[in-house]
């Protein structure tokens, strides 16, 4: 199979959790990097079953019943379907849940629930084969924050202000 007759298939995702996220910037450090914007996701049973049925009709009709093709999701420890999405050349369209455009500040975590859309795409390396899921867009639907401690302690206590303090003696004592 060439790039010429690959078919690309576009799809947009249900409400999926998002795992290993590495869409505000790609993968460049650890085990498994490779300079990607990719994240894995979990969805519900009755979704994640669906989906795969999905890819799996695109897969025969891209292969045919060649037994041996890679497809885009494994089992976690948990006992979900993780997919995996991966852009192979860009970095995807990150939108809030309303469509507009993220900040480059805005960090998708573990957890954050995400809808993904891209194209189902077929592909042949070798004797290898597979079906991979390119992401596009994520829109995310829910963002999970990351861990403040200084909340923990609630509102302002009694005391030390270091504004008054600087105004005072000045900010060389501090």
């Amino acid at each position: 199979m060439t790039d010429k007759n690959i078919k690309y298939v576009p799809f947009a995702t249900e409400i999926m959790s998002a795992r290993r996220p590495h869409l505000s910037e790609p993968e460049t450090e650890g085990e498994y990097a490779d300079g990607r914007y990719k994240t894995e996701a979990t969805a519900t049973e009755g979704y994640a079953q669906r989906f795969m049925e999905q890819i799996q009709k695109i897969s025969v009709s891209y292969f045919g019943d060649k037994k041996a093709v890679h497809l885009p999701w494994k089992n976690t420890k948990e006992g979900d379907i993780a997919f995996i999405f991966r852009s192979p050349k860009k970095k995807p369209e990150l939108l809030d849940s309303k469509g507009v455009p993220l900040s480059k500040s805005v960090i998708i975590r573990e957890g954050c629930l995400v809808r993904i859309a891209g194209v189902i795409a077929g592909w042949e390396k070798g004797a290898m084969s597979g079906v991979s899921l390119w992401l596009d867009a994520v829109r995310v639907i829910r963002l999970v924050e990351g861990f403040d401690a200084s909340k923990l302690f609630g509102p302002p206590d009694e005391g030390f202000d270091v504004s008054i303090a600087y105004r005072f003696y000045g900010a060389h004592h501090f």
